[in-house]
């Protein structure tokens, strides 16, 4: 079984992420700060990550930055409110594979982590 981290201070958003995932059969692990999200990543990288930028202690693509500095790349999926252009270029500039705007449709969540399964 696969399974993804997903990096979500809004918890109400976090928990529907991990409703809609564990009923795909993921496995989920969440984290509301980078901080977390570094804490689960010292155990094993996940299948796929999903992340939001605005986090209380920084940027979400800092996490999918050191991924890709420390050669060690799931798939990344950035959800996020920030939808200006720059910030998306920035998104996959960082390594993100998909750049997904809020409000978002779960089937487009789903569909972008095929090929993690």
């Amino acid at each position: 079984m696969s399974w993804v981290l997903v990096i979500e201070d809004e918890e109400d958003i976090s928990e529907f992420l991990r409703y809609i995932l564990e009923n795909e059969n993921f496995t989920v692990k969440t984290a509301g700060s980078l901080a977390e999200a570094r804490a689960h990543l010292k155990g094993g990288l996940p299948d796929a990550v999903l992340l939001d930028r605005g986090l209380p202690d920084g940027d979400g693509l800092d996490i999918c930055r050191e991924l890709k500095d420390a050669g060690k790349m799931p798939p990344v999926l950035v959800i996020t409110a920030r939808k200006d252009p720059a910030e998306v270029a920035e998104g996959l500039a960082a390594g993100a594979d998909h750049y997904i705007t809020k409000p978002f449709q779960f089937t487009d969540v789903i569909a972008r982590l095929a090929p993690a399964r």
